[in-house]
């Protein structure tokens, strides 16, 4: 079997090389940034240094969704090849859209915080009365979001609505449920989680969690969440079993610092067992006459298995 890590810096991704490498796993790196996709003549190969890349049967991809245009073209080969991805199609465009992806947990019957969206700042005046305060309000650019504030009643969103002089794409207003947010790392059907003490003062950064021992309906709640987006391995956030953030890479040294275990060290396991399931299933590049299936036999096996 042979994996592959692609992240945007080695040393973020290193410990997940070592785990992969100790458990005898042929385990290489690529920068996201060496890579590029090449289509002509109805095709596209992926290249890195203008190599053509060759197939793997599990690809473990570590990046930012803002290069969700890049990603998802990547995904879109890695699928048609047969290699295992911990990302489903879409899921960086869906992600990398924060009102769209709360559509998606709703969809899901995933339990999150109420939240409207809309693209006029005068429709939200309509709402003003309908809602519970406080609210944490968001303006977007694109998929980026550009002002994030709180808002503790009708008055101060009246008020919010009628100070917009910038061109605004969309809007969105999500209730405020304060408490302490569970901070999930979700690999496979495993939950990691920690604590975090958070109050609406503070609600861009959280304070360093404790190690918190979920219960049965929050872990499926954080499993659920990341599949809804398309993530196999994510980082969930919820407050009071709701979902408020669902984001693909997980903080590995946040976690580990806390945790008696190595979060990589199981991430490896996943990895190994995912490439196992889906090698026959890959459509090796460099299998010519069968050379790959006739090494699988000989001392050589551990390296294609």
């Amino acid at each position: 079997m042979n994996i592959l890590i692609i992240a945007e810096k080695k040393r973020k991704i290193q410990q997940i090389l070592d785990a992969l490498n100790e458990k005898n796993a042929q385990a290489d790196y690529m920068r996201i940034s060496k890579i590029t996709l090449v289509s002509r003549k109805g095709e596209t190969k992926i290249k890195s240094l203008g190599k053509e890349l060759p197939y793997y049967d599990a690809v473990f991809i570590h990046a930012r969704t803002s290069l969700a245009q890049f990603v998802e073209p990547m995904l879109e080969e890695l699928q048609k090849i047969g290699s295992y991805t911990n990302l489903k199609k879409n899921s960086y465009y869906l992600g990398s859209n924060e009102p769209y992806s709360f559509v998606a947990l709703a969809e899901a019957k995933v339990p999150a915080p109420r939240t409207i969206t809309t693209g006029s700042a005068k429709s939200l005046e309509g709402f003003a009365g309908k809602i519970t305060y406080p609210i944490l309000a968001k303006t977007f650019i694109g998929k980026k979001a550009h002002q994030e504030l709180f808002i503790n009643s009708a008055k101060e969103l009246s008020l919010f609505s009628k100070s917009m002089r910038t061109e605004i794409d969309a809007f969105m207003i999500r209730e405020f449920i304060e408490g302490d947010i569970v901070s999930c790392a979700v690999i496979g059907e495993k939950v990691f989680a920690l604590k975090k003490k958070e109050g609406k003062e503070k609600f861009k950064k959280s304070s360093r969690g404790e190690v918190y021992k979920t219960t049965e309906k929050e872990k499926e709640i954080a499993i659920n969440a990341a599949n809804a987006i398309g993530y196999d391995t994510a980082l969930v956030e919820m407050v009071k079993g709701n979902v408020i953030k669902v984001e693909p890479q997980i903080p590995f040294e946040e976690f580990n610092s806390a945790l008696s275990e190595t979060l990589q060290d199981y991430l490896a396991l996943y990895l190994i067992e995912k490439a196992k399931e889906y090698a026959p299933n890959v459509k090796d590049a460099y299998d010519f006459l069968g050379i790959r299936k006739f090494l699988s036999k000989t001392f050589f096996g551990k390296w294609f298995k």
